[in-house]
């Protein structure tokens, strides 16, 4: 039997993107069962208007809306939606999936990363290359972006896997903070605030390396956005300092 995957996405003002991000996950090869669970993380912009209408135009009784579930919270950061996202999804799912909003899967994406966690048990989590599509004012190009192939030692050093990762749940699991979060909130505060912060994922990887083993599938499977407006792009020394503290301190 093949696992129950839940793709979470947190979503702030990405209202330009929100839709085909949702919409590559609905049209996802994968055969068995299959869920998106979105959180807006109180955008200031369309987003929630066009997340709602995307799940009421989605309206097959049997491949629509039970496959998509919402929710909006105050905004809060990246880490507290993907964390409220994981909690919405946890009772159900076997394998949990982070798509970033900005950002789109290939159709063959989740076929392709399961068959790898099933193939080797000791996988925790898989990653990919992806197609970086830049828009900066007039100009707009895709490129290829090529992963390093996953090495313990070279991503204590620098974050080799991508965002856009598949992970097993018992895994996600055995790294629960002391506080019961997967993402710390501390490393990636509310926008609205001034907080953003971008080392949320690094975290998490550095946590998983302790406990499983992590694979590296050399081929874009995903299409990530670059508009100069990412968050990840909003990273001040103060914040990034902040950070590194609490990275230094897990030991």
């Amino acid at each position: 039997m093949l696992p129950k995957v839940a793709i979470i996405c947190a979503n702030y003002n990405y209202g330009r993107y929100i839709v085909a991000a949702m919409n590559s996950i609905i049209n996802q090869t994968y055969e068995g069962e299959l869920r998106l669970y979105v959180v807006d993380d109180g955008s200031s912009d369309d987003s929630w208007e066009k997340i709602c209408g995307y799940v009421n135009r989605y309206s097959h009784p049997t491949e629509g809306q039970d496959k998509i579930y919402t929710k909006r919270i105050e905004n809060s950061g990246a880490s507290v939606a993907r964390n409220t996202a994981i909690e919405m999804c946890w009772e159900w799912a076997d394998v949990i999936g982070v798509l970033d909003a900005d950002d789109e899967y290939k159709p063959t994406k989740i076929e392709k990363f399961v068959n790898k966690l099933i193939e080797y048990p000791e996988i925790g989590a898989v990653y990919a290359d992806y197609d970086i599509h830049k828009s900066y004012g007039c100009k707009s190009y895709i490129k290829e972006e090529f992963k390093h192939s996953y090495n313990r030692n070279v991503l204590l050093e620098r974050c080799i896997v991508h965002s856009n990762s598949l992970i097993k749940k018992n895994y996600l699991q055995a790294i629960r903070l002391p506080n019961g979060e997967i993402f710390d909130s501390r490393l990636h505060g509310p926008a609205s605030k001034n907080f953003i912060g971008c080392t949320e994922d690094y975290d998490l990887w550095i946590r998983l390396s302790k406990v499983c083993l992590i694979c590296h599938i050399p081929e874009s499977l995903s299409v990530v956005n670059e508009s100069g407006q990412n968050q990840s792009m909003k990273m001040t020394p103060d914040v990034f300092n902040q950070n590194a503290q609490i990275l230094r301190s897990r030991g």
